[in-house]
C-alpha cells in the first residue's frame, strides 16, 4: 500500500507541468546586396611556387572600396573568365566568384599541366567594409574547386 501511494505521489509531481521556455526568435531573413566588381586578369607564370595558390591580397581603398588580389590555380587548358567575376554582400559576409572557362576546343582533351593567373579586383561595397571576404573558383559546370574565407586586419 505504501509503495502505491508513494507511487502515485510520484506521478503527481512529474505531472506538475512547468513552464516551457519561450520559442525562440525567428532570425531576419538575409539581404543580399549586389557589389559593383571591376576586374583585372593577367597570367601569373612569375609567381614563385612557395607563393602560388590561395594567396589573396585585401586593401582598403576607402570607405567603400575594396580592392583584392587574388592568385588563381586553375588547368592549363582553362583562364579566369574576367567578364563573369561577381559578387554580392551577405550582412557581414563579401562573396566573391572567380569563374574559369575552358581554352579546349573539344570536352575529350586532357587536363595536364597546373596554370596560375593573377586577378585583381576593385569592389564597391554597400556600407562600410565586411566582416568576412569569402572567394570560391568555379568551373562551368558550377563545381567549386577552391574555397577561401578570412577576416581582414583593420
Amino acid at each position: 500500500m505504501l509503495k502505491l501511494v508513494l507511487g502515485w505521489a510520484l506521478i503527481q509531481a512529474l505531472s506538475v507541468e512547468s513552464p516551457l521556455p519561450p520559442p525562440p526568435e525567428a532570425p531576419a531573413p538575409l539581404r543580399y546586396l549586389p557589389v559593383r566588381v571591376d576586374t583585372h586578369v593577367v597570367p601569373a607564370e612569375s609567381i614563385p611556387a612557395d607563393a602560388r595558390a590561395g594567396d589573396m591580397l585585401v586593401s582598403v581603398v576607402d570607405g567603400q572600396t575594396l580592392r583584392v588580389a587574388v592568385t588563381v590555380r586553375h588547368d592549363e587548358q582553362e583562364r579566369v573568365d574576367a567578364a563573369d567575376v561577381r559578387a554580392w554582400r551577405a550582412e557581414d559576409d563579401l562573396q566573391i566568384v572567380i569563374p574559369l572557362a575552358s581554352n579546349a576546343t573539344t570536352p575529350f582533351e586532357p587536363r595536364c599541366c597546373i596554370a596560375y593567373s593573377q586577378a585583381d579586383l576593385l569592389l564597391t561595397l554597400p556600407g562600410g567594409p565586411p566582416a568576412h571576404i569569402t572567394v570560391r573558383t568555379e568551373r562551368p559546370q558550377l563545381q567549386v574547386i577552391g574555397e577561401q574565407r578570412f577576416v581582414p586586419q583593420h
